[in-house]
């Protein structure tokens, strides 16, 4: 009920500022008792790993584990995050500055290591400040520089403490405190309070009347300085408008229980008891969890999946320091090494890089023969498929040479042969990276096809149109319907649609041209047969003449219209030789995976020429 009867805000901003990735990192927990704010500043400039939320997160855990304002705990806390950063310290360490504030919304107690900074405001005015580890705060502590001074000293970042640094941590925490009423804590990273002073902190604490506000006027001050360089900064304001009210004690009372208690305790050795059952229950449920989390990283380890393996073996490793259970915990600290190792390795395989790949496997070899023989034969195979691998993947380095230069031919070849070798030796972890690069370079051939195709379409649809204007309806429609078929088959929808347009267009006016000329013969016709009427004898002649010329005009039109049908014929003949060539190259590309872009433009060329030559004949 602490938490209902109280009224804490939080509010904070936290950016990356000039960078592209934000090594700072800040969480916070409230129960109904007791609640944890955590700043962490990471350090290191691995882009992997984030260190800060990492330091951050085993904090809350261990807080969570146990909800307490416990000085040892809250110390314990930092010691879990110091032992995580040496453990992950393999290729680069990992390092980051620190601060946690625990409280009962009636007191608080914080502990800091590092230069993340701790500001107690009280009435406008600043109540305290907490210390930095930094060389410069020595100085300062020495009488060597002014306070104010040090935000600015070129040694403020040469830190003497921190997590992830060799050796054991020595972190400040501090006694209990008493909060009261409108206090704000403001917990700030270095970016932010080199960059802004205690006086401009107190200028914006007097305009804002919440913690949101609060540092969003911070960030504008220190924004508004315009550096060319802005570093990772957070600023987490956590505003006390009313602390929880505690019932008054009443000491006489009070003593006289402990009085009781005690006696009792000394009589009957109860409190002996009860300590010794509430730390046997801690050991088995510890001894419970190092067998279970022990087990599962085990099977993991098993399936072959040692990045899942890690966190189990980290768990159990945890469960085993946490009761001093010596063994285990060397056991389970190793086995989780051999498993980061084994992960690491298959990372430098991934980069190219096999000499630190074969380093990698040959250390957790050392480790598995004595910790985890299970895992031996599944090292060994590692270590034997490192030549295939590299072979493999120089096969693959070349294709996307080729690739990036735009012979997807070649590529496409070279990511078949180190396909094959991979299917073959049965090298599981580049057989899917190739299978999607072999993808995407048939993707570009196919889009290469699809574009010479569309050209062979676009000269087939200009070839109609001059048949068209010069009134070779056949042709064009030929022409047309060939370039809608192309279009059809590449998937270009709108094209087929105007094609079926122009075809429709053609035959229009092939039927109106027919059409005309059945009126001119009627009429032709029907003033022969009247001038034979009005003439006689000799208009008969002339009217036998006429017809005699009718007939002969039938004659030709009849002749034309074979003609117009065999070169019809003809060019359905040539279409379908075309398309069985087509479909002949397409069964060859598929053989080969060649795109015949020569022979597209010929095929085209033939096409055209044979369409010439159909057109001279007429």
């Amino acid at each position: 009920m602490r938490k209902e009867n109280s009224e804490f805000e939080t509010g904070f901003v936290s950016e990356a500022g000039s960078f592209i990735d934000n090594r700072d990192y800040f969480a916070y927990i409230e129960t109904e008792d007791l609640a944890c704010y955590v700043l962490a500043d990471g350090l290191d400039t691995v882009t992997d790993m984030n260190s800060a939320e990492m330091a951050v997160k085993a904090v809350l855990e261990n807080f969570m584990e146990k909800p307490s304002m416990s000085r040892r705990r809250l110390m314990r806390g930092l010691r879990d995050a110091h032992e995580w950063l040496q453990f992950e310290s393999r290729r680069v360490r990992l390092k980051a500055s620190l601060l946690v504030i625990v409280t009962d919304y009636t007191r608080m107690v914080y502990a800091s290591v590092g230069n993340v900074r701790l500001y107690h405001f009280r009435g406008g005015r600043l109540n305290f400040r907490s210390r930095d580890h930094s060389l410069a705060q020595s100085l300062v502590d020495d009488g060597r520089i002014p306070e104010d001074a040090a935000h600015l000293h070129e040694e403020r970042g040469n830190l003497l403490e921190y997590l992830g640094k060799p050796g054991k941590l020595q972190a400040y925490v501090s006694k209990k405190t008493m909060l009261a009423d409108g206090d704000v804590l403001l917990m700030v990273t270095p970016g932010m309070w080199e960059e802004v002073e205690l006086a401009e902190m107190l200028g914006a604490l007097e305009e804002s009347k919440d913690p949101v506000i609060l540092t969003d006027t911070l960030e504008e001050v220190l924004l508004s300085r315009q550096r060319r360089i802005i570093p990772n900064y957070t600023a987490a304001a956590i505003s006390v408008k009313k602390i929880y009210q505690e019932k008054p004690k009443n000491r006489a009372k009070l003593i006289k229980r402990i009085l009781i208690a005690l006696i009792v305790m000394l009589l009957i050795g109860g409190g002996t008891w009860i300590t010794l059952a509430r730390s046997a229950e801690k050991k088995a449920q510890a001894v419970q969890e190092i067998m279970e989390s022990g087990s599962l990283g085990d099977e993991y380890a098993r399936l072959g999946d040692f990045q899942k393996a890690i966190s189990p073996y980290s768990e159990a490793k945890n469960a085993a320091t946490r009761i001093k259970d010596l063994v285990n915990r060397k056991l389970y600290l190793n086995k989780q090494a051999l498993s980061q190792a084994i992960v690491d390795g298959d990372g430098y395989v991934d980069e190219g890089d096999f000499e630190n790949a074969k380093i990698s496997y040959e250390k957790a070899m050392s480790l598995a023969k004595i910790y985890l023989s299970s895992s031996v034969d599944t090292i060994e195979k590692r270590i034997q498929d490192l030549d295939g691998y590299e072979a493999i993947r120089k096969q693959i380095t070349e294709a996307d040479v080729k690739f990036r230069a735009g012979d997807y031919t070649d590529a496409l070849k070279l990511y078949e042969q180190a396909y094959k070798k991979a299917t073959e030796g049965g090298y599981d972890r580049v057989i899917q990276e190739i299978s999607g690069k072999q993808s995407d370079t048939q993707d570009k051939l196919t889009a290469i096809e699809h574009e010479l195709q569309g050209i062979r379409a676009g000269k087939l649809a200009a070839r109609g149109e001059r048949l068209l204007q010069s009134e070779d309806y056949s042709g064009a429609i030929d022409a047309y319907a060939e370039a809608q078929h192309i279009y059809q088959e590449i998937g270009k929808l709108e094209s087929v649609l105007s094609m079926e347009r122009a075809i429709t267009k053609v035959e229009d006016k092939q039927r109106s041209k027919q059409d005309e000329e059945r009126a001119a013969l009627a009429h032709q016709q029907e003033a022969s047969d009247l001038g034979a009427i009005q003439q006689g004898p000799a208009g008969q002649a002339g009217s036998q003449q006429a017809a005699a010329d009718q007939a002969a005009a039938q004659q030709a039109a009849i002749e034309q219209a074979a003609r117009m049908a065999a070169e019809a014929a003809i060019r359905e003949q040539t279409k379908q030789t075309e398309q069985n060539k087509q479909t002949e190259q397409t069964e060859q590309k598929k053989q080969t995976k060649e795109p015949a872009e020569n022979g597209s433009e010929d095929n085209s060329d033939g096409n055209e020429a044979e369409a010439s030559d159909s057109e001279s004949q007429e």
